[in-house]
């Protein structure tokens, strides 16, 4: 896990599994892309990346009995990368662990990942934290650590 130090900027917010919201978070990754110097076609793959891992995140919760999912979404600039972490909601957590036993939430990590193994970025990861599901999306960038190398 990395620490608020290692962040050049970071960005935090919930979102609920309306759809729209979910795009607004796609715009969230390309701009950070973006402000890190990468490519169009970069921006283009991490912001459709974070579009594809929250609706599919939502959409398994729905399977699994929760039909309106909060997600904690993050993105951060790093000198040599862009990370995108979705998660649920610490309010969410509970409701998680009441309806998904530990079972379930390891088939529900195996449905997540292969619902985004098309992704095209350098690290696609879907975690399991005491049974709770986390996706990490990494595109890394030359360039952006060329900007802060002295």
């Amino acid at each position: 896990m990395t620490t608020p130090s290692e962040w050049i900027v970071r960005i935090e917010c919930s979102l609920d599994s309306d759809r729209r919201l979910i795009e607004g978070a796609s715009v969230v990754a390309a701009h950070l892309a973006h402000r890190a110097g990468l490519s169009d076609a970069a921006a283009n793959a991490i912001a459709a990346a974070a579009s594809q891992a929250c609706r599919s995140a939502s959409d398994l919760l729905a399977e699994f009995g929760i039909p309106f999912a909060t997600m904690r979404f993050a993105a951060a600039e790093f000198p040599d990368r862009i990370e995108v972490t979705i998660e649920p909601s610490p309010e969410q957590v509970k409701e998680i662990r009441s309806k998904i036993s530990f079972e379930s939430s390891k088939g529900f990590a195996d449905k997540l990942r292969e619902k985004l193994k098309s992704v095209a970025l350098d690290s696609v990861e879907v975690e399991l934290s005491d049974g709770i599901p986390r996706v990490i999306l990494v595109k890394k960038s030359s360039i952006a650590k060329r900007r802060f190398v002295s």
